[in-house]
């Protein structure tokens, strides 16, 4: 922001979701809650490439297929760079969220229209992983150029623990090398299960709750506690269809899921958006958490997900001037900066979706 005399402004022209040609677009509430069409007026994402560090991917879907620059298979063992098949589906279901392809005329829109993805397998085909290698699968898309990296995994209290295998050093690696974690907060809440929130301390990760169709934070997003940068995304009610979020499934076809699993890739594909703009990974951090939503959502969290003011450029207002100082005197005019803020929720754990309904 440029001084006090800065503002967040849309100027450009914006299409609506229902201008973009994919014919499930109009069943995505959570783009629309977000303002992913807005964003798209201002940025796409291209040149950014998100790591998705999950089950893999299904690199023959319609909406994926063209959107993927590298894969890994990392499960026990070393990462091997060709093809990271995806035999459970939830790798596929993130990828969607943050990048299916937009405007293809098939399908669902992703929240980064334009960005790529570098995947690494890292759950098995029961969605079960194993600490040592996930934290290689991050380390790998990270090494291979991802810019941000989604991590709709858990549980929280599992990769945070005190006894060790934990995902805590390689997603300071993903930090130290210039990348963005976005990990799910879990879809545990407190007053259902009587857990606590994940220490995360001061883990340099944005942290994601999730909100359902209302805005409201979803009943089972776990509450992000002493994260840094918590904040939340949509990510259904559990209810299935038009109350969860529509995306991607194996064998090309589309289902509705629910958890902070996918809250985390509406963010992944935010900070894509923000990045293609130029800024670097602090600006972008700060970018995304200064222009949320502020609307109460619970403790530790800042605001819920508006890409829409993420992205819009700031201008330069220019004061009123007096047109006739000599007979009113000079009065100095004060500009106030605005900033609107938006939080939206999304937690996840390793490979979790509340329900899966297949469209």
């Amino acid at each position: 922001m440029a001084g006090a005399a800065a503002c967040w402004l849309l100027l450009t022209a914006v299409p609506a979701l229902g201008a973009v040609d994919d014919t499930l677009v109009d069943q995505q509430w959570n783009l629309t809650q977000i303002g992913a069409a807005e964003a798209w007026a201002t940025s796409t994402g291209e040149g950014v490439s998100i790591g998705i560090v999950d089950s893999g991917i299904d690199a023959g879907h319609p909406d994926l297929a063209a959107k993927i620059a590298l894969q890994a298979d990392c499960v026990d063992g070393p990462c091997r760079e060709g093809v990271a098949p995806d035999g459970f589906g939830h790798g596929t279901a993130v990828s969607g969220v943050a990048a299916a392809a937009t405007g293809n005329g098939v399908g669902i829109a992703g929240v980064a229209p334009d960005a790529r993805l570098v995947v690494a397998r890292v759950l098995d085909d029961d969605g079960q992983g194993d600490p040592e290698d996930i934290s290689r699968g991050i380390r790998w898309v990270v090494d291979h150029g991802a810019e941000v990296v989604s991590l709709s995994l858990g549980d929280p209290d599992a990769i945070f623990s005190r006894a060790g295998n934990s995902l805590e050093p390689a997603i300071q690696y993903a930090w130290s090398r210039g990348a963005i974690p976005v990990q799910a907060a879990g879809n545990y809440n407190p007053g259902v299960l009587g857990v606590g929130s994940a220490g995360y301390g001061n883990l340099n990760a944005l942290v994601v709750g999730a909100t359902d169709r209302s805005g409201a934070v979803a009943f089972y997003s776990t509450p992000l506690g002493n994260a840094k940068w918590g904040l939340v995304a949509p990510g259904g009610n559990g209810k299935g269809p038009g109350e969860d979020v529509l995306s991607t499934e194996l064998g090309g076809d589309y289902e509705w899921l629910a958890g902070t699993s996918l809250a985390v890739p509406h963010v992944s594909g935010a900070l894509a958006l923000i990045l293609a703009q130029g800024l670097g990974q602090q600006a972008a951090v700060d970018r995304l958490l200064a222009t949320l939503d502020q609307s109460p959502c619970g403790d530790g969290c800042r605001g819920r997900l508006r890409v829409d003011r993420a992205v819009a450029p700031p201008t330069t207002v220019t004061p009123p001037v007096d047109p006739d100082p000599d007979e009113h005197g000079s009065v100095p005019v004060g500009i106030i900066a605005m900033v609107a803020t938006v939080v939206v929720g999304v937690g996840a754990a390793v490979a979790l979706g509340l329900r899966s309904h297949r469209r």
